[in-house]
């Protein structure tokens, strides 16, 4: 806005000092000129003190009341900046210097020429009475310093203007000559701005005064022309230099700016690679300040890999102690059995081999042991077929978590996998879980299904906890939403605190203390945004319960074929 009526007050007011030159009749060059320098310098100059004044105040209200946000609108260079700064003031200081000049020499030849023909003049003034014949044989003794320009004249009693030489001279230059010349010591003006001028005197007449006298152009259009010629050279020069300089500055800041922007939009850059200092100025300070805030980037970086390195590690030694501790809590209770199993099959074993030669054991007393044999097999069976299905949920969690696949995996293999490994502590903290599947379980996802599973875990473990060791119902909906499907775990647990709310999923938090190293919805959220490209939300309010929210795309028919395409 400051620059716009910055230029605005230039532009109109020249504008207005143009029509008011076309609308007033024809002007000779040289006043045109001479108005235009005028106007522009004093216009240009209350344009710059308006625009310190309107720039300064712009900028406190912005500095007040602005909020951090996208930039709109025209976006102004610092080039452009510099050059609408600098070049008005270069062309009033060029145009300026130019008027004074121009004045001083106009003055000074005026004055010179002005007391040459007076002299000439004063050589032929006699005090006789003149006539018509007599004026013009005196002005034709006068010797012209331009015949070109230069006429002598006269100016009869009766106020008629002769012309020995042919030439007009205005209304005003004859009035001038009558009726206030004298006052000047015989100096006659053509008019206001304008750079002819007339050298007289009076002489007695028998029917009044003659006026007598040379007038004579100071400058002539080429004199303009040449200003106009010289003012366009210096212009053309100063813009040249000042478009280098201002296109040099610009560029050392569009460098510094381009790499903190990479910076910030976490674009690859080579932290090890410092900027060039090629001035030893504010730009170089800027530059040096840069390279400093790219080594403490770099420092940063490296640190937080660290970190993360060592917290993850840390994450995964309290898994796995987590997983060992559940492992060893799932296989007990089916090694116990399978263990009493194979004590019975032994007494059966035993209790067969006495009564191979025993004449009292019937036949049906074999069948009978066979039969009890059989039926402890048959219970220890579907132990077995349960510690298989925990081995493979294990060996799954085991996975690394940079797993990186073009797996499938259908709603079913997630929901069975989830039973498998939450059903001892489900049973641990009296809870249960209530499931209502409004999709066919056959659906795909694409991604890797252990990923997943650990985020649901993670979820199923905290909606235990809000329990506080109460008996609780934790619900799991599973439903379709446009393309994604939706899943929702939901307790009526104590709910999440105003102050967790806000920094869930932004940073790893935990409330459980030493018990928890908040690295699980952290992780959790990044899990479903970067491998799942979800999303995860919550609802939440203490004293009611908790509702976390995951939405992922599942593969449709057409989906699935595109997604197909692409990873084959």
């Amino acid at each position: 806005m400051p620059y716009i009526i910055y230029m605005g007050q230039i532009v109109v007011s020249m504008l207005v000092i143009i029509l008011i030159l076309v609308f007033t009749g024809s002007h000779p060059a040289v006043m045109i000129y001479k108005i235009l320098i005028l106007s522009f310098s004093f216009a240009t100059l209350a344009a710059l003190f308006s625009f310190i004044f309107a720039k300064r105040i712009f900028t406190k209200i912005l500095l007040n009341t602005s909020r951090y946000n996208e930039l709109q609108g025209i976006k102004l260079s610092v080039r452009g900046k510099i050059l609408l700064h600098v070049l008005p003031t270069i062309i009033l200081a060029i145009l300026f210097t130019s008027l004074v000049g121009y004045s001083r020499l106009i003055t000074e030849k005026g004055d010179l020429i002005f007391d040459v023909y007076k002299d000439q003049l004063q050589q032929y003034e006699v005090s006789s009475i003149y006539d018509e014949a007599k004026a013009r044989e005196v002005l034709s003794h006068i010797k012209l310093l331009n015949e070109k320009t230069d006429s002598r004249f006269m100016i009869t009693p009766s106020g008629k203007y002769i012309s020995l030489d042919n030439m007009d001279a205005s209304d005003f230059f004859i009035q001038y000559a009558i009726d206030v010349s004298d006052k000047y010591g015989g100096r006659i003006f053509e008019g206001y701005g304008l750079d002819s001028q007339g050298a007289s005197i009076k002489v007695n007449g028998q029917d009044g005064s003659y006026i007598l006298g040379i007038k004579y152009d100071i400058s002539s259009n080429n004199t303009v022309l040449y200003f106009i010629i010289s003012f366009i050279a210096l212009f053309i020069l100063n813009f040249i230099v000042l478009n280098y300089f201002s296109r040099s500055l610009g560029e050392d800041v569009s460098r510094v700016a381009k790499n903190l922007s990479d910076i910030s939009h976490g674009v690859n850059v080579d932290l090890d690679q410092k900027l060039a200092i090629t001035s030893n100025d504010e730009i170089g300070d800027l530059i040096i300040a840069f390279n400093k805030i790219q080594e403490k980037e770099k420092a940063n970086i490296e640190s937080m890999k660290e970190n993360q390195a060592i917290i993850l590690e840390q994450e995964r030694l309290a898994s796995l102690g987590q997983l060992i501790g559940g492992i060893a809590h799932n296989l007990k209770t089916p090694i116990m059995s399978i263990a009493g199993g194979i004590e019975a099959l032994k007494d059966l074993t035993n209790e067969y081999k006495e009564s191979i030669e025993d004449q009292a054991v019937s036949p049906a007393d074999h069948y009978e042991i066979a039969k009890e044999m059989q039926e402890w097999l048959d219970k220890m069976k579907p132990y077995c077929s349960y510690m298989t299905d925990i081995i493979s949920a294990v060996k799954g969690q085991a996975v690394q978590m940079n797993y990186a696949g073009s797996d499938k995996f259908t709603v079913e293999d997630l929901v069975k996998r989830i039973d498998v490994l939450m059903k001892h502590e489900l049973k641990k903290y009296h809870c249960k879980l209530k499931p209502d599947f409004q999709i066919d379980l056959q659906t795909e996802i694409r991604g890797e299904l252990n990923s997943l599973v650990q985020v649901f875990d993670n979820l199923i473990i905290n909606a235990m906890h809000a329990y506080e060791g109460q008996t609780g119902e934790i619900g799991f909906s599973i439903y379709k939403e446009r393309h994604n499907l939706k899943f929702a775990l939901s307790d009526h647990g104590k709910g999440i605190p105003e102050e967790v709310q806000k920094r869930l999923f932004k940073e790893m938090f935990t409330t459980k203390g030493k018990n928890g190293t908040g690295l699980g919805l952290y992780m959790s959220y990044s899990t479903i945004k970067g491998r799942f490209s979800g999303n995860m939300k919550f609802e939440s309010q203490e004293g009611v319960g908790t509702t976390f929210y995951i939405t992922i795309p599942y593969l449709s028919a057409h989906v699935q074929e595109a997604n197909d395409e692409t990873f084959n």
